[in-house]
C-alpha cells in the first residue's frame, strides 16, 4: 500500500475523455499513476472522497484505491454528557437537602 499525496482531475481535448491522476509516494519518491473514470462526476466524487479521508492509500498489486475515514460516534458522547448532567443534578439536589437540615 502506498499513500497517495495527492489527485488530479485531467480532461483529455482530442481523445474527450477523463482521468483521474494519483500523485503517490513510493520508495521515497513521488510516481504518478493514471486511470480513466466515467466522466467529471466520477472525478469530482473521487477527489470529495480523497478530501474528506483520514488516510487514502493505493494498492498496486490489486489497482484498488483505499480510502480511511475517522468517524466520531456522536451517540456516545450524547450520552456520556447526559450522565454527567444527571450527576452533577444529584450533587446539586443532595448539597440543597444539606442546607436545610442545617437550617
Amino acid at each position: 500500500m502506498l499513500p497517495i499525496q495527492g489527485l488530479k482531475c485531467i480532461y483529455d481535448t482530442a481523445g474527450r475523455s477523463w482521468s483521474i491522476e494519483l500523485v503517490i509516494r513510493a520508495e521515497g519518491e513521488d510516481a504518478l499513476r493514471r486511470f480513466d473514470v466515467d466522466g467529471p462526476d466520477d472525478a469530482e466524487m473521487l477527489i470529495e472522497a480523497f478530501e474528506d479521508s483520514s488516510v487514502s492509500v493505493f494498492d498496486p498489486q490489486t489497482g484498488e484505491i483505499v480510502f480511511g475515514y475517522e468517524y466520531l460516534d456522536l451517540d456516545h458522547e450524547a450520552e456520556e454528557d447526559e450522565e454527567e448532567d444527571s450527576e452533577d443534578d444529584s450533587e446539586d439536589d443532595e448539597a440543597a437537602g444539606d442546607e436545610k437540615v442545617k437550617s
